[in-house]
């Protein structure tokens, strides 16, 4: 699971506008910070639908550290209140790509019954272990 960083942004206006460091495309703003949760989470989805329509790796998530100081270089940009105190807020970013897709795998008798007892012992489907062992192989 990923997670993002969002800061929120004090407007000139009295409102909050919502932006991530790590999808400059993905930004709103909402009138009060309830309404910014909503939006922040709706905005995150978007932009990682976006991402795996794109067949794109979402962006390794930044430090706190790294987004506190780029939204000190966010102050007064235009619309924002120079003097408003900035908030930070943590989005889980959606499993998007996760569903299954059907594919077909020839392999040798013998190396697939070597998977398919592994399965069993582990307690997951052939499809689940391959799965499994594929991500933690790339980890």
């Amino acid at each position: 699971m990923n997670l993002y960083f969002a800061v929120f942004m004090p407007t000139i206006e009295g409102h909050y506008a919502v932006e991530f460091l790590d999808f400059p495309e993905g930004f709103t703003q909402g009138s009060d910070l309830a309404d910014c949760l909503s939006m922040g989470a709706d905005v995150l989805a978007i932009a990682a639908e976006e991402y795996a329509k794109a067949r794109k790796p979402l962006p390794k998530p930044s430090s706190f550290e790294q987004v506190k100081a780029w939204a000190e270089t966010q102050k007064g940009s235009t619309g924002l209140d120079p003097d408003g105190e900035y908030m930070f807020q943590l989005f889980s970013a959606p499993n998007v790509g996760m569903t299954p897709v059907r594919i077909s795998v020839s392999l040798p008798k013998a190396v697939l019954d070597g998977i398919d007892a592994k399965a069993k012992k582990a307690g997951f489907t052939r499809s689940g272990f391959l799965a499994h062992a594929a991500m933690a192989y790339g980890s």
